[in-house]
């Protein structure tokens, strides 16, 4: 039951509380309507018995002793035909014998028995379980139990029939009033909750990035507070959203100079002095030294020119020259040629629209960055036998895609699992988010992977020159 209020609206909440408080004041109020009626029911009715029987027991008394019997009928006949719920009337004399009765013949089996004058007792009530439904018998004593016993029997239908006309009509009350609540109670619940879901659809624009407006809240007596302090709040999360961009940009922006710094550093002093090693290694092995030098030269030379292909391999890793010199198509082109051979996969690369262009240096960093991070993916998660890299410029946007073939994965399952297993994700997010450009990974088990950027890069200069001159 918990669980199941817990998953209602707050709206829901609020027209089943009112209902059940309804219907609770309603029922019970009811139940406890009948059950007086009831015994004030009842108890009438015992007044009225009782009445009736003091009423034949003062002329009865007469008529036994001056053994009038046709007379005693009559005045039994009389009190049937004014009292419609009377079902029956006896008159017993001290030994018990029936000296008169409505009924037809003997008595019915235990009506005798079953009600009795105790000694002392001025009267004996008791209730009957008949065919003809629940009878109210009293017995009265004649002069005392001297001249006899008078049994009356009312029946308890006709105000059994009031009881359950007025607890039927109760019920039809409650019935509308619950009706009734439910239309009112889900006008309220509406009204109230209205600003509930603006403010909740604020908060979900907030998350998507957008500004919305809520003066009309501010206007409410309670959400107005709750409106202002969101805005408020919504505020300092922009500002300190912006800062923590500012300061990601400057972060990337220093880590990308320090890469450009160390690669030109790597290339060119270490460069040179692995390369005029190598020089003089080279020398050796050629000039008219032992044979024994000239195999340790060899050696040399060999490990020599190993390091170097490493030294300048990590240098096109930390910053390739041709990124700034050559652009991104032949950076990006690059690296996916020397990519394939190294990771034993097969790969493709494709660059449509791009003759020619340029983009601007924060752009082409960051698309060159999270096609490198995908690939590093791929390589070390994906299993995958090929993959293929397109770079396309189309309406004013540069579009990055890298799909592989490989196991893929859950994209819901990363994204709720912890941080560190999303971290390569939401590092290019990152990246893509700071030029202004979105990220959107398609991926499922056995199906592969496939990386989607897209960065609004707007016209080059040649563009707008030939506009100008058009």
């Amino acid at each position: 039951m918990h669980r199941f209020l817990g998953s209602l609206s707050l709206r829901s909440k609020m027209v089943v509380a009112i209902a059940a408080l309804i219907l609770v004041l309603g029922l019970g109020g009811t139940i406890h309507a009948r059950l007086t009626l009831s015994g004030i029911s009842n108890d009438e009715l015992d007044q009225r018995a009782l009445a009736l029987a003091r009423d034949l027991e003062g002329r009865s008394g007469e008529f036994l002793l001056t053994n009038d019997i046709f007379g005693l009928h009559r005045r039994i006949g009389e009190l049937v035909a004014a009292n419609s719920d009377v079902r029956y009337v006896v008159v017993l004399d001290p030994r018990g014998s029936v000296r008169a009765s409505t009924f037809a013949s003997t008595l019915p089996e235990g009506l005798r028995q079953a009600n009795s004058v105790a000694t002392g007792s001025p009267y004996s009530l008791a209730t009957l379980r008949t065919d003809e439904g629940t009878v109210r018998d009293v017995a009265y004593p004649i002069d005392s139990g001297r001249a006899g016993v008078i049994r009356i029997g009312l029946t308890k239908a006709p105000v059994q029939s009031q009881v359950d006309q007025l607890t039927f009509n109760l019920v039809g009350l409650t019935g509308a009033a619950l009706l009734a609540g439910l239309v009112v109670s889900y006008f309220l619940a509406t009204v109230l909750t209205r600003p509930l879901s603006r403010l909740a659809e604020a908060a979900r624009a907030v998350g998507r990035g957008e500004s919305p407006v809520q003066d009309e809240l501010y206007g409410h007596p309670e959400i107005g507070q709750v409106a202002l302090a969101f805005d408020a709040m919504t505020r300092q999360l922009r500002e300190k959203e912006a800062e923590r961009s500012q300061l990601l940009a400057r972060v990337l922006t220093a880590q990308e100079e320090e890469r450009k710094r160390i690669s030109r550093e790597l290339h060119d002093e270490a460069g040179q002095a692995l390369t005029s090693l190598l020089m003089g290694l080279t020398r050796i092995e050629q000039s008219g030294a032992g044979a024994e030098t000239k195999i340790q030269a060899a050696e040399l030379r060999a490990v020599t020119t190993e390091a170097l292909d490493l030294m300048r391999g990590m240098a096109r890793d930390l910053r390739p020259s041709t990124l700034d010199d050559l652009g991104l198509v032949a950076a990006l082109g690059r690296y996916v040629a020397d990519y394939g051979p190294r990771h034993h996969l097969e790969t493709d690369f494709q660059a449509a629209s791009m003759d020619g262009v340029r983009l601007r240096p924060g752009v082409e960093i960051v698309l060159y960055r999270i096609a490198q991070e995908a690939l590093t993916n791929v390589s070390r998660h994906a299993g995958a036998h090929s993959v293929n890299v397109l770079l396309e410029r189309r309406d004013g946007h540069a579009i990055l895609v890298v799909e592989d073939d490989g196991g893929g994965f859950d994209t819901k399952r990363v994204e709720a699992g912890s941080p560190g297993a999303k971290l390569g994700l939401l590092g290019m997010e990152e990246r893509a988010a700071l030029v202004g450009g979105t990220l959107t990974v398609e991926s499922r088990p056995g199906a592969g992977t496939a990386v989607f950027v897209e960065v609004p890069v707007g016209m080059t200069g040649d563009e707008r020159n030939a506009n100008s001159d058009s």
